[in-house]
């Protein structure tokens, strides 16, 4: 293992070496262009060949949205902003009128705003060490510019009908007065290198946040005079004169982001205007200077708003292209947010995450972002979006619904706050000397309690907020009730699978109008009414709503068996749930009498000691949160 990994850390010392130092002619890169066009792709085009080389999902349905493989290990959840997003840079890339248009994030703090900035540099810096995301610059060019400007504009259309690409843009002024000083206007005879994107380096990758007024120059972005150039060269017009340092330079050919972009100064947007509308910027003492680099921008709802509202920013919202960014809104995306922010905590202090625990933060978190529903509680909401047909609403009408709610997402509790919760619980327990800290979802819920508590927000909200503190807590016991009463059920599936293979006979028999023979007697009698409702009530089946719900069973499992799935008691969701529900009511009175008994007797101890091992062995629970959640469940069943 040892061997493998120093030679990988060679591997990796050596990678680029030779590839950073070869130097080419113009010739050459032409050649190449010819053969891979995308050599010389222009910076939108890069990005998108960046993510779509990772693979895409298409969309199932005409409300459905694409999923990327470049963003499916980071980001939860915004599958439809992502679309938006890949189609801007598809746009662009094909030279239509979005490229000149500045890419606005915009949303809730902790909405993923400067995630998906940072994935795409991160990514680009990779893709461009790849052979397919190979690129070149003229050497020694401030600007690492695109080496195709070396052709001269009279021979352009006649080189780009025989390499197959466009040119776009002149020689910067470095460039050009090197061609005339040092290689006496022979553009063949101009070297150019890989080029391999990095932030650090501040290769193809700006990167400009706005600070005090006062202090702010423009020349952070064009760039500002060298006084020692001057002195050496004798002007402050001379191209070398130029410290060349700006953000614009430094971007240029990869991604500029700009943080907070709504908050700088006017005369800086109107800077960005110009390059986003021209693909050029203006530098003192210099003409314009040709630029071609993906601007990322991203600022809050507050000032977008303000923006959007004012009337004399018309030319700025006519050159944005904003793309809203919001909280997730399924819980199963929201916790897996937490997942990925929790792994790297968790494996160095060594603390446990109880099942549910992470579940029961996330559905306070998502209950705090949905918008009011006439026929709809919040928790029904949820769970809706979550996938699961809620009373008498289908699946299919939850984009009808989502679209309803236009501002859904936009505020509430984000997952940076959260996460701050979640960690901190955890590094009180470590902190405490808990020689196994666990975070179990009943401390979760206090926690978040407390947070909320301690927010700074007006009365009415941190009620509400309380309040979906409440409804978590009732779904929690729901789960947790149920989750012991399957340990309790050693032959538990085996149980779920007499009942269910019941059920289904006597519904088939039902939808049919004929009567069920006895498997055992032989004797025919009618389909068992009780039997059939005393699970379908479980779930909240109405005597009305019952045919529908037989019927949609029976082709939900004839489905699955075409498919060749097995039939089990987990085959159809919304019956397993059903039957789940029932079996704890036959068990009830059991797990009350174990759970409760402080001095247990012999067979009671035994049954209690398996129900742990199995909640540690089979369930994901420790040995301290396995006895918390034994001990919650006892005292709900005997309250």
């Amino acid at each position: 293992m040892s061997g493998d990994f120093n030679r990988r850390l060679r591997e990796a010392a050596q990678q680029g070496v030779g590839a950073a130092d070869e130097r080419i002619g113009l010739n050459q890169y032409m050649e190449l262009v010819r053969e891979h066009p995308t050599v010389a792709a222009s910076s939108y085009q890069r990005v998108y060949d960046m993510v779509a080389a990772q693979g895409v999902t298409p969309a199932t349905g005409r409300d459905e949205a694409a999923s990327y493989g470049f963003f499916s290990g980071d980001l939860f959840g915004l599958d439809p902003v992502l679309e938006k997003l890949v189609s801007y840079f598809e746009s662009a890339g094909l030279g239509h009128e979005t490229r000149k248009r500045i890419l606005l994030l915009w949303g809730p703090p902790g909405g993923a705003k400067s995630t998906i900035a940072a994935l795409l540099k991160r990514g680009l810096e990779a893709y461009s060490r790849t052979e397919a995301g190979a690129m070149y610059a003229i050497d020694g060019c401030p600007m690492h510019e695109e080496p195709l400007h070396l052709v001269p504009d009279h021979l352009r259309a006649e080189a780009e009908a025989h390499l197959g690409v466009g040119i776009e843009g002149q020689l910067c002024p470095v460039c050009r007065h090197r061609l005339r000083e040092e290689h006496g206007g022979d553009f063949l005879r101009m070297p150019l290198r890989r080029l391999f994107v990095s932030e650090a380096e501040r290769m193809a990758i700006g990167t400009f946040e706005p600070s005090d007024p006062k202090s702010m120059s423009i020349e952070q972005l064009t760039g500002g005079m060298d006084l020692k150039g001057i002195k050496e060269h004798g002007s402050d017009s001379h191209p070398l004169a130029l410290d060349w340092a700006g953000e614009f330079s430094k971007a240029n050919r990869g991604i500029f982001e700009a943080i907070e972009f709504l908050k700088n100064p006017r005369e800086f947007l109107f800077s960005f205007l110009s390059l986003a509308a021209e693909r050029q910027f203006k530098v003192p003492k210099f003409g314009y200077v040709s630029a071609d680099f993906v601007i990322i921008g991203h600022c809050n709802e507050a000032d977008f708003r303000r923006v959007m509202g004012d009337p004399s920013s018309e030319a700025l919202r006519d050159r944005l292209a904003p793309i809203a960014v919001p909280y997730t809104v399924r819980l199963d995306d929201e916790r897996r947010i937490y997942e990925k922010l929790l792994d790297e905590p968790r494996r160095k202090a060594e603390f446990h995450v109880a099942p549910h625990a992470l579940d029961a933060a996330a559905t306070v978190a998502v209950l705090s972002r949905l918008t009011e529903h006439e026929n709809l509680e919040p928790l029904e909401k949820l769970k809706l979006y979550g996938g699961e047909e809620v009373g008498d609403f289908k699946l299919a009408q939850v984009p009808e619904i989502r679209r309803a709610a236009e501002h859904e997402g936009m505020a509430g509790l984000g997952p940076r706050r959260i996460i701050d919760v979640l960690s901190g619980a955890a590094t009180a327990q470590t902190r405490d000397g808990h020689e196994a800290p666990c975070l179990d979802p009943v401390a979760t819920l206090l926690a978040l309690r407390r947070e909320i508590d301690r927010m700074e927000i007006p009365a009415q909200q941190r009620d509400e907020y309380i309040g979906y503190i409440s409804t978590a807590r009732e779904e929690l016991d729901r789960v947790l009730k149920l989750e012991v009463q399957k340990a309790f059920v050693p032959a538990f599936s085996e149980k779920a699978e007499q009942i269910v293979e019941n059920y289904l006979l006597n519904v088939e028999a039902y939808l049919q109008a004929v009567r069920v023979t006895d498997p055992i007697t032989g004797e025919e009698r009618d389909p068992d009414e009780n039997l059939m409702r005393s699970i379908e009530e479980q779930i909240g089946v109405s005597d009305v709503a019952k045919d529908e719900f037989r019927q949609g069973v029976m082709v939900r499992i004839g489905m699955a068996a075409r498919q060749g799935r097995p039939l089990t008691y987990k085959t159809d969701g919304k019956l397993g749930e059903a039957i789940e529900k029932r079996l704890f009511e036959e068990m009830r009175s059991i797990v009350r009498v174990t759970t409760s008994k402080v001095n247990p007797d012999r067979q009671q101890l035994e049954r209690k000691n398996a129900v742990l091992d199995e909640m540690i062995r089979e369930r994901g629970y420790c040995t301290r949160c396995a006895s918390a959640v034994l001990d919650y469940v006892g005292d709900l069943l005997n309250r």
